[in-house]
């Protein structure tokens, strides 16, 4: 089992999701030059190209929350198996709070925000058009949680991610480029010391 928890200091996904992030930071670039072209108009006021540019945006966002879920959920396996071959178990959401920071004004985890983002991203179509109908309590748990960051069934796709992406970058315009770091690399760094602690684990050079 010593070394098990050195795959959380390993973080393979890393440069993909940077790679990604790269990617998605040079659209809102381009759409916002677009628009600077024609003096910044009211959103009414879009032409088709730059609203095609800002949905590109939204796309690309939402799929690197799911990149980063990928990550998140990778972590949860690595965690819960420790646990198992220390006799003891943990639950997902228990491994998701477990050193995980927090957005003071938000009382939510940056964890638990990109988990919520992406699976807004992945499920929004299967949510009531102004997400209040009845639905499954894990929806409702999700719709509960992006609503709290900022999202609403009133904003496009874009401006629903983007505002995960401000709750986590916890500024006015966020680095998109930092969150594979600020929510996954970091936590895996603390979760790796807290377990070679708790389990007495040996860490090998």
């Amino acid at each position: 089992m010593q070394g098990l928890e050195d795959l959380l200091d390993q973080f393979p996904l890393s440069n993909v999701i940077r790679t990604h992030a790269e990617l998605t930071e040079q659209t809102p670039v381009a759409w916002s030059e677009r628009l600077s072209g024609v003096g910044y108009p009211g959103r009414k006021f879009w032409d088709y190209p730059a609203e095609l540019m800002y949905d590109e945006a939204g796309v690309l966002v939402g799929a690197m929350f799911v990149l980063i879920q990928a990550a998140i959920a990778e972590t949860v396996s690595i965690v819960k198996r420790i646990y198992e071959l220390n006799g003891q178990s943990i639950r997902k959401d228990a491994v998701m709070s477990l050193e995980a920071e927090i957005n003071p004004k938000l009382g939510l985890s940056y964890v638990a925000i990109a988990n919520g983002a992406a699976n807004f991203y992945k499920h929004r179509f299967e949510w009531p058009e102004d997400w209040d109908e009845s639905v499954s309590t894990q929806q409702q748990a999700t719709i509960n949680l992006v609503r709290v960051v900022g999202m609403s069934p009133k904003q496009d796709l874009a401006d629903n991610v983007l505002s995960a992406v401000r709750a986590m970058a916890n500024t006015s315009d966020g680095n998109i480029k930092d969150l594979a770091g600020l929510v996954v690399e970091k936590w895996r760094a603390r979760l790796a010391l807290h377990l070679r602690f708790q389990f007495a684990l040996t860490q090998y050079p």
